[in-house]
């Protein structure tokens, strides 16, 4: 089974990059599945009125029982809020957030995904699937390396230990809030080795045969040219 990295965004049809996620945790479970939808917001109230959106777009591509998992500052992940699921899904919202309620339930995430459970990182739920999880920041050395807007609440560019289930570092919304040159920044820095960073409508997969990408647009993947202190792009197209 294989790790969908979902840049965000949203369509009426989203079958060929979400899809794809439901269609591996069809065929675990040989039926409907169970998705544990795993979200967080600051507040209860906040986070439950993105529930009905969530399932209804999982259970349009194909899932069975969507298993919402509403997390927040104050409730962690838990082992057992994962317990006979078929797929994982983490949705989007404040990185920060996700990583620090997301991070206790490590171990049982690369257990599960290690056992044949398909795992699906929607935008902050990509950012945090990596062996080193991009959490936000804006500026490297007091220098804007990406809009403001994309900070996350972070000033500084910030990295710290993410899930382990790539080894990538991951930024989202690449062309749609343009956070390339963050990627680029990173790399050129020495902040990480690779970054690859996701557009909308679009999906990374990892798996048996390697990266693929799906939807509609495409995956940017910056890292350091060998011998110079460049840093080479290349577009990973659908």
């Amino acid at each position: 089974m294989s790790i969908h990295l979902l840049g965000g965004g949203w369509a009426d049809d989203e079958s060929r990059w979400t899809g794809r996620f439901v269609a591996e945790a069809r065929e675990r479970a040989e039926g409907a599945p169970v998705i544990a939808c795993v979200l967080w917001a600051e507040d209860a109230d906040e986070g439950a009125r993105w529930h009905g959106d969530y399932r209804d777009d999982l259970t349009k591509l194909g899932a069975g029982e969507v298993r919402i998992v509403q997390l927040g500052p104050d409730r962690a992940l838990q082992p057992t809020d994962l317990g006979s699921a078929d797929g994982i899904f983490i949705g989007g919202g404040l990185t920060p957030g996700y990583h620090a309620a997301v991070m206790p339930a490590a171990d049982t995430i690369r257990g599960l995904v290690a056992s044949g459970v398909p795992y699906a990182g929607y935008s902050a739920g990509a950012m945090i699937a990596g062996d080193v999880a991009l959490l936000g920041g804006w500026r490297i050395g007091g220098v804007p390396v990406c809009p403001q807007a994309s900070s996350e609440g972070l000033d500084d560019v910030t990295l710290d230990a993410g899930l382990g289930l790539v080894d990538l570092v991951v930024d989202v919304h690449a062309a749609q809030y343009g956070n390339l040159s963050r990627a680029v920044a990173i790399v050129h820095a020495g902040l990480a080795e690779r970054v690859v960073a996701i557009d909308e409508n679009t999906s990374l997969v990892a798996g048996a045969a390697g990266l693929v990408v799906a939807g509609d647009g495409s995956v940017w993947a910056a890292e350091r040219d060998a011998g110079s202190d460049q840093v080479r792009v290349a577009v990973l197209a659908a």
